[in-house]
């Protein structure tokens, strides 16, 4: 199968990747990599990365950059040290930055390094969203102060239950007895937005009145919400203190802290897990009901995530400081949607005069990945480490094949890794693959599968284990159930499973692998490739072209024998394919620097990475290279 490069094409591509590697720290370790975006600021992202690296792993594309693939591979290596999913991103600067760009309390704005926040705080009202994370130091566009922005969370919705004990003579004290639920956004009575040492704080407090018989009220006492970021970490730090009037003290006391307007996000917040005793719990799938009890007592974390591409999904993370005095966590539903979630926390009784605080962590991310809430509420707990990361996480697929086709193909190297070294990448591999999940009880998106699927078959090429073959066929036996669907699963990922498949056809050459390859690839028709409405992007593309040049390739070699109609559709495919990506490769302007290129992501977003790394694993040989290395290892 030739390359569709000429090497003076490859060449220039690899001198546009070099403009992208950056410097950063990750929990005090320096490391390089490729940034998304040329853009001063663009963060490292873990899957450009992945895909960059399994790249280089062509013998021809090492030899020519051998610095560019060591830097890659270690990048990989370095964001995935722990056991849980690697993060999203690396910041390319250490530190962060709070700047309050308006400090009037009913209409302020106040960036960090990580997220935006607006809103009202005289109607108790906080706003919160993702940074653009594409890189620059320009502000982002302003969220509307109606709040109708789809990807923001609104911290508000908070109610307080309390009895007064003593102070109140006679009868009105008898009357004032009982527990009564009063809306603290409606007795806001003072508020403010300010710096406070590398961060700021934005507050709200109101004043606590019981109103025994019309007309006639009682102060009990004071409550205050406060919402400090640092530049630090991404946290946003939740305190309510409440303080009893000097005449009585306070029973019964339940406060929340709650988040509202969640079914206004689109896509919805559709799953949920609580942590509790060090366990995660996940929500069964399903609608979310009018009202719901998601945890009662003791729950130590809340997690919540939207449908969708999980690269791409908001994730809201929150960790009670004090998880026994977690009263209950309740979800009311809008739609199938959870659209107002209320933590009740119990507090103990207050004399008059007295206080208590009650404290919470919250992370608002982007990106989940399998083991997300585990490892959120991990970095929550350690704040320090989310200092040079995105806080979302990224699946641990991309990775794994990367890490996995440079081990198949290390013998071909022009310039051998040091055998130290290769031990190490050998011991990562093995780490991570026994920590993947074994049953069918782990939900996980088809391309993540197929990533995983392509790192089992290159180890099981290389001369692995038993269980890696165990694990390909469980892998590929459930990617055989999903990729036939076709157009309810992204092109992208769509491409993905047909690659895995067309390999694990080699490998398993039994009837039910290539007949999910055949119905995953008539899944897909060039039609889905056009560009008369709106083109795909170039991972889509690219990915959809692998898969077929793949396919077509194992079928001329005699390893996988497709019908007429599966060939020509990967034919055709290939063809569309081609067509739209011809168009999406630009010269750089280098001045008297070195020619090079770039490839534009046909998504709005310019050139980036993930489109050059893409392209090239689409355009040159991988799969090639893994078969003549698997017999190369037999």
């Amino acid at each position: 199968m030739p390359d569709l490069l000429h090497p003076q094409e490859r060449d220039r591509l690899l001198a546009g990747l070099r403009r992208l590697l950056r410097q950063a720290v990750l929990e005090g370790q320096p490391l390089s990599g490729l940034a998304h975006r040329a853009a001063p600021g663009a963060p490292l992202h873990t899957l450009d990365n992945a895909l960059a690296a399994e790249a280089m792993a062509i013998p021809a594309l090492r030899e020519a950059d051998p610095a560019l693939a060591d830097s890659v591979l270690s990048f990989l290596v370095a964001v995935g040290k722990e056991e849980g999913p690697p993060p999203r991103a690396v910041l390319p600067q250490a530190g962060g930055r709070v700047e309050i760009l308006r400090d009037d309390p009913a209409s302020f704005r106040l960036l960090t390094s990580w997220h935006e926040f607006t809103g009202d705080l005289t109607h108790g009202v906080l706003r919160q969203r993702m940074r653009a994370p594409s890189g620059g130091n320009a502000p982002p566009r302003e969220v509307p102060q109606d709040g109708t922005c789809a990807r923001i969370v609104q911290h508000t919705g908070n109610m307080a239950r309390l009895r007064p004990v003593g102070g109140v003579p006679g009868l009105l004290g008898r009357l004032s007895l009982r527990a009564r639920t009063l809306d603290v956004e409606e007795a806001i009575t003072a508020q403010g937005v300010q710096p406070e040492g590398a961060g700021a704080v934005m507050w709200h407090e109101s004043a606590l009145r019981l109103r025994p018989l019309p007309g006639l009220s009682i102060h009990v006492g004071t409550l205050r919400y406060e919402y400090r970021v640092s530049s630090a970490d991404p946290l946003l730090r939740v305190a309510v203190t409440l303080r009893a009037g000097s005449r009585a003290g306070l029973s019964a006391i339940r406060l929340t802290t709650a988040v509202d307007a969640l079914s206004e996000a689109v896509p919805s917040f559709a799953h949920a897990s609580v942590g509790r005793e060090g366990v995660q719990l996940p929500r069964s799938a399903g609608p979310f009901a009018a009202e719901e009890l998601l945890s009662e007592s003791g729950a130590e974390s809340l997690h919540l995530w939207q449908s969708g591409p999980e690269e791409e999904a908001l994730a809201l993370h929150l960790r009670p400081r004090a998880a026994e005095g977690v009263f209950s966590i309740r979800a009311y539903g809008r739609n199938g949607a959870p659209h107002w979630l209320v933590l009740r926390h119990s507090l103990a009784d207050l004399p008059p005069g007295g206080v208590a605080t009650l404290r919470e962590d919250r992370l608002l991310a982007q990106g989940v990945a399998q083991g997300s809430p585990a490892e959120a509420l991990r970095l929550i707990a350690a704040p320090s480490s989310l200092g040079g990361r995105d806080p979302g996480q990224a699946g641990i697929g991309a990775p794994l094949a990367a890490v996995a086709a440079t081990l198949l193909n290390a013998p071909a190297f022009a310039e051998p890794i040091r055998r130290d070294r290769l031990a190490i990448l050998q011991d990562w591999l093995d780490r991570r693959i026994a920590a993947l999940p074994d049953d069918d009880t782990t939900p996980l998106p088809m391309g993540e599968l197929a990533s995983t699927a392509l790192a089992l078959d290159a180890a099981w090429r290389a001369g692995g284990l038993p269980r890696d073959r165990r694990r390909l066929r469980h892998l590929l036996t459930r990617l055989a159930a999903m990729a036939a669907g076709g157009g309810s699963a992204g092109l992208a990922d769509q491409g993905a499973a047909v690659l895995a498949l067309a390999r694990g056809a080699t490998l398993i050459p039994e009837p039910w692998v290539q007949e999910a390859l055949r119905r995953a690839m008539l899944a897909v028709t060039p039609e889905d490739l056009s560009d008369t409405v709106e083109a795909p992007p170039t991972r889509a593309l690219a990915a959809v072209l692998r898969g077929a040049r793949a396919t077509e390739f194992f079928a001329e070699t005699g390893r996988i024998a497709p019908d007429a109609e599966v060939l020509a559709r990967a034919a055709a495919l290939r063809e569309a394919a081609l067509h739209l990506l011809s168009g999406r490769l630009r010269a750089v302007e280098q001045g008297a620097g070195e020619p090079a290129m770039e490839v534009l992501s046909g998504s709005g977003e310019g050139a980036n990475a993930l489109s050059a790394a893409t392209l090239l694993l689409a355009v040159l040989s991988p799969d090639e290279v893994a078969l003549s290395m698997n017999l190369l290892h037999a």
